[in-house]
């Protein structure tokens, strides 16, 4: 193994066990009666103090540097700080999609569809994923609604033109 491939076992490690706490800690809190303003403090810095806005940042500056795991694990921090939140929904649908992890992707995609309908970048990106799958009718429906959304969308219209020509 090469250390980079260590370092990331190691973090990967780190996060999962990051999670196991998060879980056992949300348990403890249903199971006990006990002061709930120490259980809620507990469980919502569980992972760290950062709240979801900096961690989405973190969660950029990792993808930029190429470390999508990681990445990945800090947006997911920021999904359970900030549930529901389009951006977060986004990033990490991103994240997956750059990983091959397609499937994964469309799931978080819709799910930020869902809170935000007029984002004409996740139509882009989940168009590029199902071009990527040979989804092509399901591609040209999501460019066309980026298009509606965003006329002047260049990566729309230059993926609608591989589109036509891969058809």
């Amino acid at each position: 193994m090469t250390l980079f491939q260590i370092l990331m076992l190691g973090a990967s490690a780190f996060f999962a066990f990051k999670i196991y706490q998060h879980i056992n800690t949300l348990k403890d809190e249903q199971s006990s009666d006990s002061d709930t303003t120490d259980e809620s403090n507990r469980s919502i810095n569980a992972f760290s103090t950062s709240d979801a806005a900096s961690l989405r940042e973190k969660g950029d500056e990792e993808m930029l540097a190429g470390n999508l795991d990681m990445a990945l694990a800090i947006y997911s921090e920021a999904n359970i700080k900030e549930p529901n939140n389009d951006e977060t929904l986004f990033k990490m649908g991103y994240s997956l999609a750059k990983q091959e992890r397609y499937e994964e992707a469309l799931e978080y995609f819709n799910d930020a569809l869902e809170i935000d309908k007029e984002n004409p970048f996740t139509h882009l990106e989940m168009a590029y994923v199902y071009m990527a799958q040979e989804e092509f009718a399901s591609a040209r429906m999501h460019l066309n609604a980026a298009l509606e959304l965003e006329p002047q969308l260049t990566q729309a219209q230059e993926a609608l033109k591989k589109l036509h020509a891969a058809e």
